[in-house]
């Protein structure tokens, strides 16, 4: 008892003791920038004889852009769907492909440019001949651009 009329006290106000307190400003507000996100890509480019870029044209005037390319794998290590994109374009010295299919989450690796299916099939008979284990699974896509 004698605690709580001892905390009584102390807690009266009277309009002549009362003080007001300012409080220090509050810190100016930074804003933060989030790093830049930088990727480094590197491009194949292929020399097309003049016939094959006469049979571009006329396809690209026409609208849709048809084209086949043998796939060679599907990774999700993208290390190694490096290292085969590497050995296969070592090996044909063809533009080789490495796209990330975001739907599957896998590096999906691609050799070539032709024309027409027979072709593509032409080249994966060819890749089957002389590495037979590497490109057992290979297949021919259809890209159209």
């Amino acid at each position: 008892m004698l605690f709580f009329g001892a905390f009584c006290a102390g807690c009266g106000s009277s309009t002549d003791t009362q003080e007001t307190q300012t409080l220090p400003p509050p810190p100016p507000i930074v804003k933060q920038t989030p790093p830049k996100m930088e990727f480094e890509t590197k491009t194949d480019t292929v020399a097309m004889e003049k016939s094959q870029r006469d049979s571009v044209g006329a396809r690209q005037s026409r609208g849709v852009q048809v084209k086949y390319m043998v796939q060679i794998g599907a990774f999700k290590d993208p290390h190694y769907a490096s290292d085969v994109q590497s050995i296969a374009r070592e090996r044909y010295h063809m533009p080789a492909l490495n796209d990330y299919n975001t739907g599957l989450a896998l590096y999906q690796i691609r050799i070539g440019f032709f024309e027409t299916r027979e072709d593509a099939y032409a080249f994966r008979k060819r890749m089957l001949q002389e590495h037979p284990g590497d490109y057992k699974d290979a297949w021919v896509v259809q890209l159209k651009r």
